[in-house]
């Protein structure tokens, strides 16, 4: 299948108000849908750390069925090779802090100009916010880094049989999955304390507005960081700063 390439010129115009913002709900999403993968299987790959572009490049090589043509760490660069040479697969890594576009933003971008192409987001993040956001942005798999590139042919050669519409790790097995958000597994209260702590109030704050006990308070955030995959004071103030009013 062909994938439908974009002049560099086109993708700036593509981004302005009013644009179409493909990829914002999930049914709107065009899956790749194959009848059986193609004898060899072309990769992209893009990661801003050169070492982690080539060595997963090189597992993939090494791989019987798999070609990777592009190893990138510039995010507008694999947007240009692509459009000379389309892929079947692309690895992204989801968050690329160093360049103008990631995450939401640049899957919606490949999804956009590459419809035919399945896309696998992997990341060193926060795994369940990511794969939500992975998800509604339109990418057909994720692999978080913790679980190493060993399942990632068996990723690739999953999402292209299109037979399900996202697939991730779980117990270190490939399952087809559709993600919610995470806010979803908390509870009314510990969405109530995670607002407050948004806020900037103190847990001795909170306790005294709510006229709770700060053991219960503390209970509430302690689980809260749990579900949500939280390891310490530092994520949690990360991840209510740029997601929880989202």
């Amino acid at each position: 299948m062909k994938s439908v390439s974009v002049p560099d010129s086109a993708l700036l115009l593509a981004d302005r108000p009013g644009g179409k913002k493909d990829g914002h709900r999930p049914n709107s999403r065009k899956h790749l849908l194959m009848s059986q993968p193609p004898p060899v299987i072309r990769v992209a790959i893009l990661d801003d750390h050169p070492v982690v572009s080539l060595g997963v490049g090189a597992f993939l090589d090494s791989r019987p069925g798999f070609r990777v043509l592009h190893r990138e760490t510039s995010a507008r660069g694999l947007l240009e090779k692509l459009a000379a040479a389309p892929c079947d697969a692309a690895l992204i890594d989801f968050y690329l802090p160093q360049e103008p576009w990631d995450g939401v933003n640049y899957l919606r971008r490949l999804r956009r100009y590459h419809p035919n192409m399945a896309i696998i987001t992997f990341s060193a993040g926060n795994r369940l916010e990511t794969q939500y956001a992975a998800f509604r942005a339109g990418a057909n798999g994720y692999l978080a880094k913790q679980w190493g590139m060993i399942l990632l042919p068996e990723m690739i050669h999953g999402v292209l049989s299109g037979r399900d519409p996202f697939l991730s790790v779980q117990d270190g097995k490939i399952h087809a999955i559709c993600p919610t958000h995470p806010h979803a597994l908390l509870t009314s209260s510990e969405v109530e304390i995670l607002r407050h702590i948004s806020q900037g109030l103190s847990v001795t704050q909170i306790s005294s507005r709510l006229m709770r006990s700060k053991k219960t308070i503390s209970t509430h955030k302690r689980r809260a960081m749990r579900k949500l995959q939280l390891s310490d004071d530092l994520a949690l103030a990360l991840y209510l700063r740029e997601k929880f009013t989202e």
